[in-house]
């Protein structure tokens, strides 16, 4: 399409030199939205001392109203949900009471097994008198029957503990070990701690701070009761290192120990004495062939 020549176009409004900024003006001259110049122009009211203080007013009394709440909650916390002994008696009752219970069945375990020894012993004796002889020296040396008879009473208890944490005052299982060996070595012939008579199988251990005989748990003070020939065992224990590590407990923790001769001693049996890992092997004597012996060589000159 072509412009009429004899047709003149009016000219343009010239364009302002900055058209193309009129949105950073805006940015610029503008930063508040429409709404919020509006809310600045408004005019303020001025509240009245009045309205402060019924505001100050109520916000005490929610205050007051919230802190009460708090402390009826903590108060229902604490006390106990039902009336009557605390959890901690309790517990001490539950152990009391299973504590009588396992008494108890021990009582009847060894009265029973008591019962079958003699029945046993009764059926051996009249059948084979020189088996049953045996079998009570079998029973005596492994600790299965109780003994009595003249011995060496040690006693151990612990010293001064200043510090819970610090075991070193107290009598641990070592110390008992090493005294029982020092008993055995001077010739003691049977063997308690406590009451609970020791054996080959019998293992002292600790446990915490507790020690373990035969898996039965001990508390100071330690008697250890030995029997066997009074004089020679004084005499031999005295000369072994279990004396000097008792020395050497009393006077550097101040464990005491004391030992005095007695002229009647009442051991128990050990009970079950069942061997669990180790059993016992064949006649050695009639598994090793008898070596034939060589012939006498004659002397005679080379």
């Amino acid at each position: 399409m072509t412009a009429d020549p004899g047709r003149r176009v009016p000219p343009r409004a010239p364009r302002a030199v900055d058209a193309s900024m009129g949105l950073l003006n805006d940015v610029v001259s503008k930063a508040l939205d429409p709404g919020y110049v509006e809310a600045a122009q408004r005019p303020v009211l001025q509240r009245g001392g009045a309205d402060r203080a019924t505001r100050t007013a109520l916000h005490m009394i929610l205050a007051v109203l919230l802190g009460l709440i708090t402390v009826v909650a903590v108060s229902e916390l604490r006390r106990p949900l039902l009336a009557g002994p605390s959890p901690r008696a309790l517990l001490e009752r539950e152990i009391t009471d299973r504590t009588a219970e396992v008494e108890d069945l021990a009582d009847s375990v060894e009265q029973v097994s008591a019962d079958i020894a003699q029945v046993q012993s009764d059926a051996i004796a009249s059948l084979n008198p020189g088996l049953f002889e045996r079998l009570e020296a079998s029973e005596l040396a492994s600790g299965a029957l109780g003994v009595s008879g003249p011995g060496l009473v040690i006693e151990l208890d612990d010293g001064e503990v200043t510090d819970p944490e610090d075991d070193a005052a107290r009598v641990q299982d070592v110390d008992l070990q090493i005294v029982t060996n020092g008993l055995w070595a001077a010739g003691a012939e049977a063997i308690a701690i406590n009451g609970s008579r020791l054996t080959a199988l019998t293992a002292i251990r600790s446990a915490g701070q507790a020690i373990q005989v035969d898996l039965a748990p001990v508390l100071a003070p330690y008697r250890i009761e030995a029997i066997g020939d009074v004089r020679g065992m004084q005499t031999a224990f005295a000369r072994s290192s279990a004396a000097n590590h008792l020395a050497f407990l009393s006077g550097t923790y101040g464990i005491t120990a004391t030992t005095t001769a007695a002229q009647q001693l009442d051991l128990p049996g050990a009970g079950s004495t069942t061997l669990r890992h180790a059993t016992r092997l064949a006649d050695v004597a009639s598994s090793v062939a008898p070596q034939e012996s060589a012939p006498p060589q004659e002397k005679g000159s080379s």
